[in-house]
Protein backbone atom coordinates (compact mmCIF):
# COMPACT_ATOMS: atom_id res chain seq x y z
CA UNK A 1 0.00 0.00 0.00
CA UNK A 2 1.20 3.27 -1.22
CA UNK A 3 0.39 6.31 1.16
CA UNK A 4 0.93 10.02 -0.15
CA UNK A 5 1.51 12.90 2.26
CA UNK A 6 0.48 16.86 1.52
CA UNK A 7 3.50 18.51 0.07
CA UNK A 8 4.00 20.79 2.78
CA UNK A 9 3.74 18.23 5.83
CA UNK A 10 6.99 17.10 4.18
CA UNK A 11 8.71 20.11 4.80
CA UNK A 12 7.41 20.67 8.22
CA UNK A 13 9.15 20.10 11.72
CA UNK A 14 8.00 17.99 14.55
CA UNK A 15 6.93 20.38 17.15
CA UNK A 16 5.67 18.32 19.98
CA UNK A 17 2.83 18.59 22.54
CA UNK A 18 3.30 21.12 25.54
CA UNK A 19 3.22 17.73 27.41
CA UNK A 20 5.79 16.14 25.59
CA UNK A 21 8.25 18.86 25.45
CA UNK A 22 7.58 18.85 29.46
CA UNK A 23 8.12 15.25 29.83
CA UNK A 24 10.87 14.99 27.89
CA UNK A 25 13.36 18.34 29.08
CA UNK A 26 16.29 17.90 31.46
CA UNK A 27 14.27 21.38 33.23
CA UNK A 28 11.60 23.18 32.73
CA UNK A 29 11.78 27.27 34.31
CA UNK A 30 9.74 30.70 34.69
CA UNK A 31 12.51 32.90 34.50
CA UNK A 32 13.06 36.40 33.60
CA UNK A 33 15.52 37.29 30.94
CA UNK A 34 17.72 40.12 32.04
CA UNK A 35 20.06 40.02 28.93
CA UNK A 36 20.88 37.98 26.20
CA UNK A 37 24.29 37.94 24.28
CA UNK A 38 24.67 36.87 20.06
CA UNK A 39 27.30 34.56 20.03
CA UNK A 40 28.80 32.59 16.80
CA UNK A 41 25.72 29.58 16.95
CA UNK A 42 24.60 30.71 20.35
CA UNK A 43 22.45 32.64 22.31
CA UNK A 44 23.98 33.40 25.90
CA UNK A 45 20.85 34.32 28.10
CA UNK A 46 21.44 35.63 31.48
CA UNK A 47 18.10 34.60 33.70
CA UNK A 48 16.22 35.16 36.79
CA UNK A 49 14.51 31.73 37.71
CA UNK A 50 11.75 32.43 39.38
CA UNK A 51 10.01 29.20 40.08
CA UNK A 52 11.09 25.93 38.67
CA UNK A 53 8.91 23.47 37.52
CA UNK A 54 10.77 20.54 36.88
CA UNK A 55 14.84 20.14 37.49
CA UNK A 56 17.13 17.24 37.13
CA UNK A 57 20.44 17.38 39.46
CA UNK A 58 23.01 18.34 36.44
CA UNK A 59 20.22 21.01 35.25
CA UNK A 60 20.49 22.49 38.75
CA UNK A 61 23.99 22.84 38.89
CA UNK A 62 24.45 24.05 35.28
CA UNK A 63 21.36 26.84 35.97
CA UNK A 64 23.25 27.87 38.90
CA UNK A 65 24.87 29.98 37.17
CA UNK A 66 21.19 31.83 35.58
CA UNK A 67 23.14 31.71 31.94
CA UNK A 68 21.81 29.76 29.70
CA UNK A 69 22.75 29.00 26.10
CA UNK A 70 20.31 27.56 23.10
CA UNK A 71 21.47 27.11 19.60
CA UNK A 72 20.85 30.97 17.52
CA UNK A 73 17.65 28.85 15.88
CA UNK A 74 17.77 30.46 12.29
CA UNK A 75 16.54 27.31 10.87
CA UNK A 76 13.16 26.48 9.71
CA UNK A 77 12.16 24.29 12.69
CA UNK A 78 12.89 26.73 15.41
CA UNK A 79 10.31 25.78 18.60
CA UNK A 80 9.16 28.74 20.43
CA UNK A 81 6.93 28.93 23.49
CA UNK A 82 4.53 31.01 24.91
CA UNK A 83 4.38 30.68 28.65
CA UNK A 84 1.49 31.73 31.21
CA UNK A 85 -0.87 32.88 27.89
CA UNK A 86 -3.50 29.67 28.51
CA UNK A 87 -5.09 28.56 31.96
CA UNK A 88 -4.80 24.87 31.36
CA UNK A 89 -1.07 24.94 30.45
CA UNK A 90 -0.21 26.65 33.22
CA UNK A 91 -2.28 23.88 35.61
CA UNK A 92 -0.46 21.02 33.14
CA UNK A 93 3.11 22.95 33.96
CA UNK A 94 2.34 23.52 37.87
CA UNK A 95 0.78 19.45 38.46
CA UNK A 96 -0.41 17.74 35.49
CA UNK A 97 1.96 17.19 32.81
CA UNK A 98 4.75 15.28 35.84
CA UNK A 99 1.65 13.23 36.31
CA UNK A 100 1.27 12.18 32.48
CA UNK A 101 4.75 11.64 31.78
CA UNK A 102 3.65 7.54 32.26
CA UNK A 103 1.56 8.26 29.39
CA UNK A 104 2.93 8.27 25.32
CA UNK A 105 1.31 11.22 23.40
CA UNK A 106 1.53 9.73 19.79
CA UNK A 107 2.31 12.57 16.52
CA UNK A 108 0.31 11.94 13.62
CA UNK A 109 0.64 13.31 10.28
CA UNK A 110 -2.30 12.61 8.45
CA UNK A 111 -5.23 10.54 8.54
CA UNK A 112 -3.32 7.09 6.96
CA UNK A 113 -1.13 7.57 10.73
CA UNK A 114 -3.67 8.83 13.73
CA UNK A 115 -4.48 5.05 14.01
CA UNK A 116 -5.70 4.33 17.49
CA UNK A 117 -2.66 3.29 19.75
CA UNK A 118 -3.03 0.99 22.68
CA UNK A 119 -2.06 3.00 26.00
CA UNK A 120 -1.51 5.91 23.92
CA UNK A 121 -3.20 9.62 23.45
CA UNK A 122 -3.26 10.45 19.22
CA UNK A 123 -2.43 13.83 18.49
CA UNK A 124 -2.84 14.88 15.12
CA UNK A 125 -0.49 17.93 14.11
CA UNK A 126 -3.22 19.09 11.67
CA UNK A 127 -5.82 19.40 14.09
CA UNK A 128 -3.54 20.87 17.06
CA UNK A 129 -4.99 24.13 18.49
CA UNK A 130 -7.21 22.41 20.94
CA UNK A 131 -4.88 19.90 22.26
CA UNK A 132 -2.23 22.13 22.39
CA UNK A 133 -3.54 24.55 24.70
CA UNK A 134 -6.41 22.52 26.43
CA UNK A 135 -5.69 18.94 26.65
CA UNK A 136 -3.72 16.76 29.20
CA UNK A 137 -2.96 12.67 28.67
CA UNK A 138 -3.28 11.55 31.64
CA UNK A 139 -3.21 7.97 32.99
CA UNK A 140 -6.57 6.55 34.09
CA UNK A 141 -7.30 4.75 37.17
CA UNK A 142 -6.70 1.31 34.73
CA UNK A 143 -3.96 3.03 33.84
CA UNK A 144 -5.02 3.41 30.13
CA UNK A 145 -3.76 6.47 28.93
CA UNK A 146 -6.69 9.29 27.85
CA UNK A 147 -7.01 12.51 26.79
CA UNK A 148 -8.81 14.16 30.40
CA UNK A 149 -12.00 15.48 30.05
CA UNK A 150 -12.00 19.03 30.47
CA UNK A 151 -14.76 21.92 29.69
CA UNK A 152 -12.67 24.24 27.81
CA UNK A 153 -11.05 21.29 25.54
CA UNK A 154 -14.82 19.92 24.72
CA UNK A 155 -15.49 23.68 23.67
CA UNK A 156 -12.90 24.18 21.68
CA UNK A 157 -13.35 20.83 19.81
CA UNK A 158 -16.72 21.44 19.89
CA UNK A 159 -15.85 24.72 17.90
CA UNK A 160 -13.74 23.49 15.30
CA UNK A 161 -16.18 20.45 14.20
CA UNK A 162 -16.51 22.18 11.00
CA UNK A 163 -12.67 22.47 10.22
CA UNK A 164 -12.05 18.92 11.73
CA UNK A 165 -14.33 17.34 9.19
CA UNK A 166 -12.63 19.03 6.47
CA UNK A 167 -9.65 17.74 7.23
CA UNK A 168 -11.10 14.08 7.59
CA UNK A 169 -12.56 14.02 4.19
Amino acid sequence: MKECLDLSELCSCHVPHPQEAFCKSDFVILARVKQYQLLNETIAYKVRIRKHFKMSEKAEVALKSGRLLTPRGDSVCQNTLTLGKIRRQRKGLKMMYRQGCVCQIASCYSSLYCQKRKGACLFSTLKRSCYDSEGICLPSPSKVCRWAKSAQLNKCVDGNKLTISRWSG
